[in-house]
């Protein structure tokens, strides 16, 4: 199959996929604003969506007449129900202007009955149905006459998030009912702070049309089709905000079992059980998500005990999700364990066969001989103390990423290591032994791209030794033309891109052919732009 007949059928895909796809919008806190019918202008609705009593409501003032034509104000607040909101408006009566306003005269007779129906960001339509007599039963299309500044509304995904968004990326594995044993595929789901993917493949499944349902509501379809190299494979991609190519993200799979059907036949499943519940155990909606990663992280030694050592370490699986933090060659005694500054546990530490060490061990759900984990430390700042000592701190990472025990050196970074070359860092190198060498951090990510240049890509390289810090950058791909480095909303340099791969490498202290690292580039937004616009960017954590 040619590039371009392969191009045209995943173009189709897309197009039939999107049109099974009936997009409802999420109403959220975007939707605030105010409403009116055109052709009845001179009336409308003040909108707000609220928390009352720790749920999401909606408030409404109906600006209006009475039969008389007199003015008419109705409030109510209501419930919030798909893409409706249903409210019990109220006639307030008995008030003065001003100071001569008595509260103890005011009455709110019950009026009737107001639905809010939404079909997008910026239209509706608006039933009421009255008991007050002299009024009558009617309806009227809305459309949105003013917005919050600076909130934009997608109806999707990412506005019910809004502030509380913090980045996370989750792959899931879809695991074969044993309908077709050779099948299986993935889901990703990724937060950022500008968007949300959510994405579904599946690979080995015979050609043809599938249901994707998550929490057994279908939220569109997949087509899986031959490759070059005989297997088959499909995919389908959500985004919010929407972007062409993909469908709008207007559900949440967080936490949701997803299933792919064909022919009303579950074939994939991120249900691990198969049906069949958590074990029965306690669980907690504060611990991370279920997922598919594994993050081994060493603490960072503060010096009191020079030899001590401290691991992390998150499993996220289809079914839990487990925290652990041990010690080693610590003096034998009694350890908090601290998240953000709070008391999480208690960790013993005494002297075994294998030495002085000590453990705490958390899941969700719990089960016998662990602690419930109704914490999240991704993204946390993590120490161990004794009193107002500190012996070990951490800022754990906020995004899984994968390690593997038998290999991971002493800071989780998953490279091969032996007792013969590893240092406290686990760099692997053959020189870690040497003091003036010991690396304290070292971190590499690659950039997202922001979609302006679908090609470019890169990566960035933190490094921290006791005698130096390094900062590379790493772009290919780019279009040619001149480009800024901003760290921090900061502009460190700017750069020529005339070749298909370029490198920016600073260094303190400095070091011929290398820039001066004289910013500190950890836990900030790095991002690469022209003219202002951010082609890739990636947060430094």
């Amino acid at each position: 199959m040619n590039k371009v007949l392969k191009t045209l059928i995943c173009i189709y895909i897309a197009i039939f996929a999107s049109l099974a796809h009936a997009s409802e919008p999420i109403i959220t806190k975007s939707f605030t604003g105010g409403w009116h019918d055109p052709s009845k202008n001179g009336q409308g609705f003040l909108l707000e969506i609220i928390r009352s009593n720790n749920q999401k409501k909606a408030l409404t003032t109906w600006f209006t007449f009475d039969t008389s034509g007199n003015q008419y104000w109705l409030i109510g607040v209501g419930e919030i129900q798909g893409q409706s909101i249903n409210f019990e408006m109220l006639l307030p009566q008995g008030g003065q202007f001003g100071d001569a306003h008595d509260p103890s005269n005011m009455t709110n007779t019950y009026w009737g009955d107001v639905k809010f129906n939404f079909t997008s960001c910026n239209n509706g339509t608006v039933n009421w149905e009255p008991q007050l007599p002299g009024f009558g039963s009617g309806s009227m299309q809305i459309i949105r006459t003013t917005a919050i500044n600076n909130l934009n509304c997608t109806g999707g995904l990412f506005d019910e998030l809004g502030d509380t968004l913090e980045e996370t990326e989750i792959i899931t594995p879809l695991t074969s009912t044993g309908v077709d044993s050779d099948a299986n595929g993935k889901t990703k789901y990724e937060q950022r702070t500008d968007r949300i993917d959510y994405s579904v493949e599946i690979e080995d499944l015979p050609v043809g049309v599938y249901e994707l349902y998550v929490g057994d509501i279908k939220q569109g379809l997949i087509t899986v089709v031959s490759q070059n190299d005989g297997s088959t494979e499909g995919e389908i991609e959500f985004r919010d905000p929407v972007e062409p190519g993909k469908l709008p993200l207007d559900f949440d799979p967080q936490g949701k079992v997803v299933d792919i059907v064909q022919n009303n036949v579950v074939y994939l499943t991120t249900d691990g059980s198969n049906g069949g519940s958590n074990n029965g155990g306690n669980t907690s909606e504060n611990a991370p998500p279920f997922g598919n990663s594994e993050s081994v992280v060493y603490m960072l030694n503060a010096g009191i005990t020079p030899l001590g050592k401290a691991k992390t370490k998150l499993e996220q699986r289809s079914d839990r999700v487990d925290f652990q933090i041990e010690l080693e060659d610590v003096p034998v005694g009694f350890y908090d364990f601290n998240v953000n500054g709070s008391v999480e546990g208690v960790i013993e530490v005494t002297q075994t066969a294998a030495g002085i060490e000590g453990e705490l061990e958390y899941r969700n759900p719990v089960e016998a001989g662990k602690e419930l984990l109704d914490f999240n430390p991704l993204g946390q700042s993590l120490s161990v103390t004794q009193g107002s000592t500190v012996f070990f701190t951490l800022n754990f990472p906020s995004t899984p990423g994968n390690g593997d025990d038998d290999n991971d050196c002493e800071n989780g970074s998953g490279d091969d290591c032996n007792d013969n070359d590893d240092c406290a860092d686990g760099s692997g190198n053959d020189d870690c032994d040497d003091d003036n060498n010991t690396q304290l951090v070292e971190i590499e990510l690659d950039f997202n791209n922001s979609g302006l240049d679908s090609d470019a890509s890169g990566s960035v390289e933190y490094e921290v030794r006791s005698d130096r810090k390094d900062f590379k950058v790493e772009v290919e791909d780019l279009n040619f033309g001149t480009y800024q480095l901003v760290v921090g909303g900061a502009t460190v340099a700017s750069f020529n891109v005339n070749d298909d791969e370029v490198e920016l490498e600073f260094r303190d202290p400095v070091e011929p052919d290398k820039l001066p690292l004289d910013f500190d580039p950890l836990n900030q937004l790095i991002e690469v732009k022209q003219s202002g616009n951010v082609y890739l960017s990636v947060l430094l954590q």
